[in-house]
This record gives C-alpha cells, sequence and structure tokens, in this order.
C-alpha cells in the first residue's frame, strides 16, 4: 500500500517537472509517435543525451533540444527531432530525474 503512495508521489513530481518544459500528459498523449520504431529511436535520442553529461546540461539550462549539435554530431534528422521534442524530452527527464517507479515501465529495444 506504501508503494503505491510512492508511485503517486513520483507521478505528481514527474507532471511538475514536465510543467517546467512546458509539456503536459495531454501533450505527450498526441506528441507520442504511434510507430514503435520511431518511439524507439526517440528513445535512443533521450538515452544519447543522457549519455553525455555537455547536452545533459545544455537541455537542463535551456528546457530545449539541443538541435545543432544532435544534427551535426549525431546525425539525427531535424525535422523528426522538431515533430517529436516534447516526446524526447519527457522520456529525458524520466530517465535523468529520479523517478525509479516510473522509468521500470519504459521499454527500449532496437
Amino acid at each position: 500500500m506504501q508503494e503505491n503512495g510512492l508511485f503517486k508521489s513520483e507521478i505528481i513530481r514527474y507532471q511538475e517537472h514536465l510543467k517546467q518544459y512546458r509539456i503536459s500528459f495531454q501533450q505527450l498523449s498526441v506528441h507520442t509517435p504511434v510507430e514503435p520504431s520511431v518511439r524507439n529511436w526517440c528513445k535512443g535520442v533521450a538515452y544519447k543525451l543522457i549519455e553525455l553529461p555537455k547536452l545533459s546540461d545544455r537541455v537542463i539550462q535551456t528546457r530545449k533540444l539541443p538541435y545543432r549539435e544532435l544534427v551535426q554530431h549525431y546525425l539525427f534528422n531535424k525535422s523528426t527531432l522538431k515533430r517529436y521534442h516534447k516526446y524526447i524530452l519527457a522520456i529525458f527527464l524520466l530517465k535523468h530525474g529520479n523517478y525509479e517507479h516510473l522509468s521500470g515501465y519504459l521499454t527500449f529495444s532496437l
């Protein structure tokens, strides 16, 4: 029962964190890619951001994706990044933040 309360408080904390980036759960339901391959691609971008402290810091400071670096150094498609930026940021925040219970529900496959 106590774990249920922890899970609920984690969801509320995550929702507040998303608000700082001007993202709501309602927007995520609209901006989530339909195709599993695109969802995995977006997760891969988010994981790349997490792996590289320079990019992570930039996202946290600006609250935006570092499009230029992602396109120039990692050859990600800019139009796809822009189309799914809210979903990518949401995954980044979920994995980068301390959301132990929620991030356990995130699956990733290539």
